[in-house]
């Protein structure tokens, strides 16, 4: 059975890999000489960049092949278009690389005070004491140095790519080993001359954002320094370089990534008794839930007060897509000590995560609609006057669990910028009557069983489930319910998250779904 049935909120995306993970807007530069394209690309992210490490040398990563300015071929297999970046292939990394649009690899490193770390520090120091000393000789020794530069020529080989043979050729031609090992024989060799020529590669190479070392560098004047330098910043290329394949592979993973994860799902499956047992009870429980409010779901009465509003959910229509959708709201307020569906495994952390801000979010909704409903007209429409606050409430909720053990000081800092902001506008300043029962609603709407509360939450709940039936592409803008309008940003932006992870989802998944869904509303 499809899941597709005509709720009025729109039918879910369906689309393959339809998953947020545009390439960063950062800048690009072009080299006449060597056409060489970048983008702009940082160094921040998750993941790992292994590297090997050597006792007579600055580490240095692992070589890797990557070609990301060539198109992997039309029926490469995900495996492939993986080991094309050189990261591991497995399902919950692949899963991560598609599902997470901002996903980058970072330089991994010991922890602080770690042995490794002293072990790695004492090599490093080490190698280029030697290498000093051996320069400092008379005759100076180069055998270290011709050692070295063979390093910097190898990491720059694994930087270049496919098309970039002239350059290559350049490279191998001005960094001859054998010709430096003569110099360096007859006690000739001119180190910085070849510093100063591999400076000039790296600064055709080089992402933008890389420029302002490569300026650096040029102001080095002192060898082992320099060199030293060279090697970080290398390093720093090599990962711009993975970045960027990551970004140009990502379409062909989103396409390809459907097939490879339901592929492994059913490996799974086949060393199960019942690997879905827990996404059918799941499916099974929001199929009822849904039911029970679609036959209790009335219009909302015109008598509702605000201390009593009405708390129906408007649009609710039973089918199989909008038994899904239900249960991927009813995720966001999963009970902790509940285990997550099979199929939502990968994605609870980030499922995790999008629900303590939707539960921040309403909160804050909630305070700043008590507080404009209690202090009045004095408040309206001073800018700047929500975000303010927002951002002191922000603070206090940092890290916070049980948000009802913060809630008496969040009152008193809702007094405080209200008091502010009146004292701004030449306005008389709260009452100390007015400051105790504005603070004692503030306090009251942090409890989740709150009218107000409860009503802001079912509003953000309808929200969010009209988000993740939409295409992606859906313009929420001005569709947000009444009273959440101070949390326009976050509410948004954590929605359209989850819908792209939910897209996705859905399209590897949808399948053993349609199954289930179908034996839910059609027994046997």
């Amino acid at each position: 059975m499809p899941l597709e049935d005509k709720p009025k909120e729109g039918p879910p995306s369906q689309q393959d890999g339809a998953v947020g993970g545009a390439a960063d807007d950062g800048s690009t530069k072009m080299d006449d000489d060597t056409n060489i394209n970048t983008h702009e690309l940082d160094s921040s992210g998750e993941g790992e960049v292994f590297k090997r490490q050597r006792i007579n040398s600055p580490k240095r990563p692992t070589h890797i092949n990557v070609s990301p300015g060539a198109s992997p071929r039309k029926h490469a297999t995900f495996e492939e278009l993986l080991a094309q970046a050189g990261i591991v292939t497995n399902m919950a990394l692949a899963h991560e690389i598609v599902v997470d649009g901002n996903f980058k690899l970072q330089q991994s490193d010991f922890p602080e005070n770690s042995i490794e770390k002293q072990v790695k520090e004492v090599m490093h120091k080490a190698f280029w004491d030697s290498l000093k000393a051996h320069l400092e000789e008379d005759p100076p020794r180069y055998d270290t140095a011709v050692s070295l530069l063979g390093e910097v020529k190898e990491f720059m080989f694994s930087i270049l790519l496919p098309h970039h043979e002239r350059l290559r050729a350049q490279i191998d031609e001005a960094i001859d080993l054998p010709l430096i090992q003569q110099q360096a024989e007859q006690e000739i060799l001119d180190v910085m001359h070849y510093a100063n020529f591999i400076i000039g590669i790296m600064s055709k190479l080089c992402a933008p954002v890389r420029d302002e070392d490569i300026t650096k560098l040029k102001e080095i004047t002192d060898v082992i320094q320099l060199f030293k330098e060279i090697f970080r910043v290398l390093e720093l290329m090599k990962l711009d370089m993975l970045n960027f394949t990551l970004q140009s592979l990502r379409p062909h993973l989103q396409h390809q990534s459907v097939e490879y994860e339901r592929g492994k799902f059913a490996e799974f499956l086949k060393t199960q008794q019942d690997g879905l047992e827990l996404t059918r009870k799941w499916l099974e429980e929001s199929a009822e839930d849904l039911k029970t409010k679609v036959q209790q779901s009335t219009p909302p009465s015109t008598t509702a007060t605000a201390s009593a509003p009405s708390t129906a959910r408007p649009g609710l229509v039973y089918g199989p897509a909008a038994i899904l959708n239900h249960g991927y709201v009813g995720l966001l307020k999963w009970k902790e000590t509940e285990l997550f569906p099979e199929t939502m495994t990968m994605d609870k952390g980030r499922i995790i995560d999008l629900s303590v801000q939707l539960e921040r979010a309403v909160l804050l909704a909630s305070v700043l609609l008590v507080t404009y409903t209690n202090v009045g007209a004095a408040i309206a429409g001073i800018q700047g006057f929500p975000s303010r606050l927002k951002h002191h409430m922000i603070v206090l909720l940092e890290g916070v669990k049980d948000y009802s053990t913060v809630m008496p000081n969040i009152a008193e800092e809702v007094c405080k910028e209200v008091n502010k902001c009146l004292q701004e506008r030449q306005a008389p300043v709260l009452t100390p009557e007015i400051q105790e029962a504005l603070k004692a609603q503030v306090i009251a709407v942090g409890d989740k069983q709150h009218s107000v509360h409860q009503l802001l939450d079912s509003r953000a709940e309808s929200f969010i489930r009209m988000i993740i039936s939409q295409p992606l592409t859906f313009d929420p803008t001005g569709k947000l319910p009444m009273g959440l309008t101070t949390v326009e940003r976050q509410l948004i932006e954590l929605s359209k998250q989850y819908a792209r992870l939910l897209s996705h989802n859905r399209a590897v998944f949808g399948p053993y779904y349609s199954e289930i869904i179908g034996k839910i509303i059609q027994p046997a």
